[in-house]
């Protein structure tokens, strides 16, 4: 069956009424399909209404198989998958009803919150897996495990979506690399076997979830490309940056299961969701941690979002689903010329600057007055955690120091946590200076972080690398004082390499190399 090519300019079908189904509000868009907030006129309830786009409801074939797989998806009953109400057609209009989970998905709680604590990362993976479970029983394989197809609702309870457009996406008898994000699958989560055209079988569905799982503990997925072909190729070829080395914080249990999740080969992982259970069973952390506070978050930005304003994260959501819609080659005409691509990416960064300032509706301020500029610019969020959770996922300046200005440790409760996070957005502050070249701003940073004193001296540790690396820029003229000032810097770091992530590590020992081979004895 010949593929239909996409069109992205669906209107808008707000305020309309499809069969009993009255629209309320556009939820989401898909390259298949718009979603719909919707009222059920006999049963006065909401749904979530599926519109299977008009030129693929031209396909008669394609309806026929999209009817028998969605009603295949109907019998997975279970608390953990979102439920399917109707399958029909109005006037040739064709929709699923489906149960209408408030909250958000896992990529719209990621752009808003940035990486997630491990507590949070368990219970979405022992939740994702129940549903799996419930799948494998049904000989069903979902193909299309991905953070836009899993719902954290406002009650605590993580569901599975779209059970059955997912299998249809995969059936048809020839697989196009072009066509990568509809035949089989999101190329940021699908599986080697998946890229490859292989037979799949359950441990496809636990290696996207694994995949998700790394994009949860990081804020990012553990492959990314310029296009669909080369993120597919480093799922076959390439190993992702080890969990631990980017979140040292993460129990050593979860990062091993999440990276037996996503080994090459399908008998390295999981046997299956069962399996896979009792695995999640074996991590030695409290389920049950701050998810009542995840909870009443969810429940608050939840009623925020019916107002009708759109937040920053959504509209970066959206300029994200124009990305994957070039990816999986639902932009084939024009988008491969290089003049196109740059007037595209130019498109995308304007619409992220204008979407913020939109949201945010700020007046022009000072462009000299730096406090004034992160007050009126960076959301303040309910405390400092979930301030640095955002500075994480956004990495500028201003986000930063904003977890410090808007926290103040005089004003702390708890004077301790509030100190610990403060250090480290020194550190993440510092790191910034670093990448940016911006010397004087990382000396000074790194000048307060060496005088630290704490118990596993690690804030003491990254302060000195920072200056060693500070001191070796600023060591043109290879002065006596400039060379003391770097060799005693790597001696207070040499022996303590451990305590440092995996950039400033990769600097140091640079360092080391270059004063060793430059017969600059490192001395104490």
């Amino acid at each position: 069956m010949n593929q239909p090519p996409i069109d992205n300019s669906t209107p808008d079908l707000t305020g309309q009424t499809i069969g009993e189904y009255y629209l309320i509000r556009r939820l989401g868009r898909g390259g298949m399909a718009d979603v719909y907030l919707s009222q059920q006129q006999s049963l006065k309830r909401n749904v979530a209404l599926k519109i299977l786009k008009p030129e693929l409801a031209r396909d008669n074939s394609y309806i026929q198989r999209f009817l028998r797989e969605a009603q295949a998806a109907a019998a997975l009953v279970q608390a953990n998958i979102v439920q399917i109400y109707e399958v029909g057609q109005d006037n040739g209009v064709h929709f699923i009803a489906q149960e209408y989970v408030p909250g958000r998905n896992l990529r719209q709680y990621i752009s808003r919150y940035g990486a997630v604590e491990p507590v949070m990362a368990v219970n979405v993976l022992r939740q994702v897996a129940l549903a799996l479970q419930k799948a494998d029983e049904m000989n069903v394989i979902h193909r299309d495990i991905k953070p836009e197809n899993i719902m954290i609702s406002t009650t605590g309870e993580v569901k599975v979506a779209d059970f059955g457009l997912a299998r249809v996406n995969n059936e048809r008898a020839r697989q196009d690399l072009t066509q990568i994000g509809i035949t089989m699958g999101t190329p940021l989560y699908m599986s080697p076997e998946q890229v490859e055209g292989q037979k799949i079988d359950p441990r496809s569905d636990i290696y996207s979830l694994g995949v998700t799982a790394y994009h949860m503990l990081t804020g990012r997925p553990p492959y990314e490309g310029e296009n669909a072909l080369a993120i597919a190729l480093q799922h076959v070829n390439t190993e992702p940056q080890p969990l631990a080395e980017i979140r040292p914080d993460v129990p050593v249990e979860l990062c091993q299961l999440v990276h037996k999740m996503i080994a090459k080969s399908p008998d390295d992982r999981p046997a299956d969701a069962a399996f896979l259970i009792k695995e999640i069973r074996k991590i030695k952390i409290d389920v049950d941690e701050d998810w009542e506070e995840l909870i009443e978050k969810l429940a608050a930005t939840e009623s925020m979002g019916t107002a009708g304003s759109q937040t920053v994260p959504e509209s970066k959501l959206a300029v994200t689903r124009q990305l994957e819609a070039v990816m999986k080659g639902n932009i084939q005409s024009w988008w491969k010329s290089p003049s196109t691509m740059l007037l595209l990416a130019s498109l995308i960064l304007l619409g992220l600057a204008l979407g913020t300032w939109n949201a945010f509706g700020n007046p022009p301020v000072d462009p000299f007055d730096v406090e004034g500029r992160i007050l009126s610019s960076i959301v303040k969020e309910n405390n400092v955690r979930e301030q640095y959770r955002m500075a994480y996922w956004f990495n500028t300046e201003d986000h930063w120091k904003a977890v410090i200005e808007y926290f103040p440790l005089n004003e702390a409760e708890d004077e301790n946590n509030m100190l610990y996070y403060h250090r480290e957005a020194n550190a993440r502050l510092g790191e910034f200076y670093l990448k940016h070249q911006d010397w004087d701003n990382a000396h000074e940073i790194y000048d307060k972080l060496r005088n630290i004193e704490d118990i596993n001296e690690r804030f003491n540790v990254i302060g000195w690398a920072g200056l060693a690396i500070v001191y070796n820029q600023r060591n043109s003229e290879d002065t006596r004082e400039q060379l003391a000032l770097v060799r005693n810097a790597l001696a207070m770091v040499e022996n303590k390499r451990d305590k440092l992530n995996r950039f400033l590590r990769d600097q140091i020992d640079e360092l080391l190399i270059l004063y060793t081979q430059t017969n600059h004895a490192i001395k104490s």
